[in-house]
């Protein structure tokens, strides 16, 4: 009975000194940051009476320490974007930087020019604030490129601090197997393996795996790739993104290869940057450069359509948008490709450029797909030629949706969103090549002024029209160039060459001799191109067969004989550009009919005669333009018969204004997408800063939660004083009532000596 009872006072006193061991672990462990609480679990011993420290429970909530290293990957891959979008939406906001302001100075000079266009000083500060909008243009590119390169600083950061966690949770999973095995608690252990996944989380998204056996947890990135397996980690590299030497990728060393996990990534500092330079800072400066683009090709054609001050034509205000190494720039190829391929993609129609880039994939010598990355639009061979015949020659493909693969030598022309991209393959192409179309990319930085003399500056217009002086209606006519190239055109045949007079006709009638029985109606101008040759009046008269004879009033006349009719119409369109109806001649009668101009003053016709007495006739539509060679006349209100224009070069023009007026409403003009430069531009300001205002709100909710979560595992796992402090005593009274029970064990046994 003694031996007993001295053996539970021992083993009691052994189990409660280990547990005051425990509790005071724990309390000088208070203030340890990623400590967890450990309980000792005590059980009796069965058949033999006692009591022994089964195991030391480490209270941990596996649970909850995976959710917050979820909840710490997301804070942190929101408040990465969140500091790159804030920087670049002051950057893009701010007047000291933003090309909205330097838009309205570059405008406001330009108005200034409008106003007294001969003046030099004028002009001067025009070319002035056209190089500060050109070179605010290119620093707002550099600044924001700039931002790339911090982002590639920081993945190398990022990436060098994430192979060394990985290592150490790699060592711990090792330390650990070893304790496991060898039946030692591994509760420190297991803190710091927890503490370094959670470090981890800062930095990149992950999940993970525990072997149950062993202990061991495996840490899987992207979509499934191992980072850490068991004793081992694998390694986290940069990598030069295959067509974009500017850009650092993200690849892991699996073996012998290095894999690109960069649009696998997400979550973390990492997961953030990545994000941000894919949908922010690469979008936002595609927009950049379409609103640049947009801007000096619309400002070059209006420029080019005028006359500087030395009567010459208007040449390039800033740099050809299609230049050799602008169109080159724009095709990358990867370095991984096969085939040796050059290309290059000029602006069809700057109108229909988007904002983003292609991506073009060969799946064969002669079969590729096109991806547009705003919206993941695809075309192939059976979703391009598809609205009418294919071309046969690279030289036909002129419109969007068009392609061209000359399989002989390798050459590919397709056209998509107002971008034509030529590809020569050099032979043949290679499955798996892949190239990146970047339409609009470089242009906020390639733009330059190319203009820099004031006299050069072409504010007047090549043509003026004048009004006689006798003119009696109320018609006013004004001119403008079409055609950017209109001053280095010959004279085109058969077209009409300033200087040209112009003049009206009233409606025409058909008037038939008193003696007739037939009758002429209906008469209708089928041709004005063959009208345009006729002197009126016309003549026509009933041959004695049934048929007729008709004859003009020109010298030498226009005639044609023996014209029968088809049914009751006359159709005289080959010969005159006119029809009429013809009813009740009688054969032979030899009746005769007149096509004349009829006496109203109104005018009905127009007639243009230029210097080398080429004509053309229209109807008149008041402010209905007529388009010419390289150019076009408008005349509105109402004119008299007798009223005339001259359409000719505007020589000495040096005070006239009319081109700079027509520049200076590009401001205002829908050229980008449906807005202005600077709406344009606003929108994309827009765009920015809301981009930054719900990555902030995702931060602020995405911290809220990770701080209620880890108040949570603090309230779970972390160490409670006043709970410590209450097993202390416990603890410590059951230690002392175990002593007291050993000293009666002995008491006892002492006393049965004695007896014997």
């Amino acid at each position: 009975m003694s031996f007993g009872l001295l053996t539970l006072g021992t083993q009691s006193l052994q189990a409660n000194q280990t547990a005051l061991s425990v509790t005071g672990q724990n309390i000088s462990n208070v203030n340890t940051e990623g400590y967890t609480r450990q309980r000792p679990v005590f059980q009796a011993r069965e058949g033999q009476g006692g009591v022994t420290i089964d195991d030391i429970d480490r209270v941990a909530d596996a649970f909850l320490n995976r959710q917050i290293w979820t909840d710490s990957a997301t804070f942190n891959s929101y408040n990465a974007f969140e500091d790159f979008a804030n920087e670049l939406d002051n950057l893009m906001a701010s007047d000291v930087t933003s090309i909205s302001k330097a838009m309205d100075d570059y405008f406001g000079a330009l108005q200034t020019a409008v106003d007294d266009p001969v003046s030099l000083p004028n002009r001067e500060l025009f070319i002035a604030q056209s190089e500060a909008l050109v070179q605010r243009f290119n620093d707002l590119d550099a600044n924001i490129r700039r931002q790339n390169d911090t982002i590639n600083g920081r993945l190398e950061s990022n990436v060098a601090t994430i192979n060394t966690i990985a290592g150490n949770i790699a060592q711990l999973n090792d330390d650990i197997r070893i304790a496991k095995a060898a039946g030692n608690v591994s509760s420190e252990l297991l803190d710091q393996r927890d503490a370094k996944l959670e470090e981890l989380s800062e930095y990149i998204g992950f999940t993970t795996l525990e072997d149950g056996n062993t202990g061991e947890v495996s840490v899987f990135i992207g979509n499934g790739e191992p980072l850490v397996v068991g004793q081992s980690a694998n390694t986290l590299y940069t990598i030069t993104s295959p067509a974009d030497s500017s850009q650092l990728n993200l690849g892991i060393q699996i073996g012998n290869s290095v894999g690109d996990i960069t649009n696998q990534v997400t979550g973390g500092k990492i997961g953030g940057m990545l994000d941000y330079r894919e949908n922010t800072l690469n979008e936002t400066l595609d927009e950049l450069g379409r609103i640049a683009l947009v801007f000096a090709d619309t400002m070059n054609e209006q420029h080019q359509k005028g006359m500087d001050l030395d009567g010459n034509p208007g040449g390039l205000m800033f740099t050809d948008i299609n230049s050799g190494s602008a169109a080159s720039n724009r095709v990358l190829a990867e370095r991984d490709n096969l085939s040796s391929t050059t290309g290059s993609a000029i602006i069809s129609d700057v109108s229909q450029v988007q904002a983003t880039e292609y991506e073009l994939i060969f799946s064969g010598p002669q079969e590729f797909t096109l991806i547009r990355g705003s919206d993941e639009m695809r075309w192939n061979q059976a979703s391009l030629n598809a609205n009418g015949p294919a071309p046969t020659n690279a030289s036909e493909v002129d419109e969007d949706g068009e392609f061209y693969l000359d399989a002989a030598n390798g050459d590919l022309t397709l056209r998509i969103d107002g971008v034509t991209v030529t590809m020569d393959a050099a032979g043949s192409f290679a499955t798996g090549d892949k190239f990146l179309i970047r339409p609009t990319r470089n242009a906020a930085s390639e733009i330059d002024t190319v203009l820099n003399q004031a006299r050069q500056l072409a504010l007047a217009a090549p043509l003026a029209a004048s009004e006689d002086a006798g003119n009696t209606g109320t018609a006013v006519a004004t001119v403008s160039i079409t055609d950017q190239d209109y001053a280095a055109q010959s004279v085109v045949v058969g077209e009409m060459t300033p200087p040209i007079d112009v003049s009206f006709r009233s409606a025409l009638e058909v008037v038939g001799s008193p003696a007739n029985a037939g009758i002429a109606s209906s008469l209708a101008v089928s041709d004005f191109d063959v009208m345009s040759g006729i002197t009126f009046p016309l003549t026509i008269t009933e041959d004695g067969a049934g048929n007729f004879d008709i004859t003009d009033s020109a010298t030498p006349a226009n005639t044609q004989t023996g014209v029968a009719l088809t049914g009751s119409q006359l159709d005289l369109t080959a010969t005159f550009g006119v029809t009429l109806d013809i009813t009740g001649v009688v054969a032979g009668s030899g009746e005769s009919f007149t096509v004349q101009h009829d006496s109203s003053t109104d005018a009905a016709y127009y007639v243009l005669t230029d210097g080398d007495g080429d004509r053309q006739v229209g109807q008149y539509v008041s402010g209905q333009s007529i388009q010419l060679a390289g150019f076009e006349l408008t005349i509105s209100n109402q004119p008299d018969i007798n009223d005339t224009f001259v359409v000719r070069a505007n020589t000495d023009g040096v005070s006239d204004n009319r081109n700079a007026l027509l520049i200076s409403d590009l401001q205002f003009a829908k050229t980008v997408e449906g807005a202005s430069f600077q709406d344009k531009y606003g929108q994309t300001v827009e765009r920015v800063g809301t981009e930054a205002a719900v990555a902030q709100v995702n931060a602020q909710a995405g911290k809220a939660v990770l701080d209620s979560n880890k108040q949570q595992r603090s309230s779970i796992a972390g160490v409670n004083l006043d709970e410590e402090a209450a097993k202390l005593v416990q603890y410590q009274q059951a230690y002392q009532a175990s002593a007291q029970l050993i000293r009666a064990a002995q008491t006892i046994f002492d006393s049965l000596l004695q007896s014997v």
